[in-house]
């Protein structure tokens, strides 16, 4: 059991930092967070959690739930995502940085893949692409180091994507914090 517990800390970390948010949650009312913080440290707070964890794959839980909790405890959600789209591009910067420096020696398998799925998005003029990439990281949840892998991969480069993941993570915030403010008055 101890060994199994020590080889799977890291997610047994997230779901306890998940569980310790939903709890807080749970015994607080969004307003009463938001007046413990204050409104103008609840953009400082969504700024940090967006540049540190943002929406990657452990951390996106606990960005949402803090985004629509100060949204609905009467933070403004516009300049949310305007704080939270900035912080989520800094955050991806670093994230990108990173595995374009681990990722350059991958496998010949790899590189065979790689290239397939670079010829089939070569097909599509640019502004399909990136208006995929926005969809992608504006609208879905789905984590963004995980989209990052993929450009990397793919070989694109980030100054020609920043302003594209910006847009998307201004938007994604937006989204979040519009919902989580008409969802309050139901919910709380």
């Amino acid at each position: 059991m101890i060994k199994h517990l020590k080889r799977h800390k890291t997610l047994y970390s997230a779901l306890l930092v998940l569980a310790g948010v939903g709890v807080v949650l749970y015994h607080y009312p969004p307003d009463v967070i938001t007046e413990y913080i204050g409104i103008e440290n609840s953009y400082l707070a969504t700024f940090i959690i967006a540049a540190v964890g943002g929406l990657n794959s452990l951390t996106s839980g606990v960005f949402y739930a803090a985004v629509a909790t100060f949204s609905s405890g009467g933070a403004n959600p516009w300049l949310l995502g305007l704080v939270g789209g900035i912080g989520i591009t800094i955050g991806d910067a670093i994230i990108f940085g990173l595995l374009a420096y681990g990722i350059k020696d991958i496998e010949a398998s790899w590189k065979e893949k790689v290239e397939t799925w670079r010829t089939r998005i070569e097909k599509y003029p640019t502004w399909v692409v990136y208006g995929g990439l926005f969809l992608l990281l504006g609208v879905t949840p789905i984590p963004n180091d995980i989209v990052m892998l993929a450009l990397v991969l793919l070989g694109f480069k980030f100054i020609k994507v920043a302003p594209i993941i910006l847009l998307a993570g201004i938007n994604i915030t937006t989204l979040t914090a519009l919902l989580g403010q008409s969802l309050s008055s139901y919910i709380f």
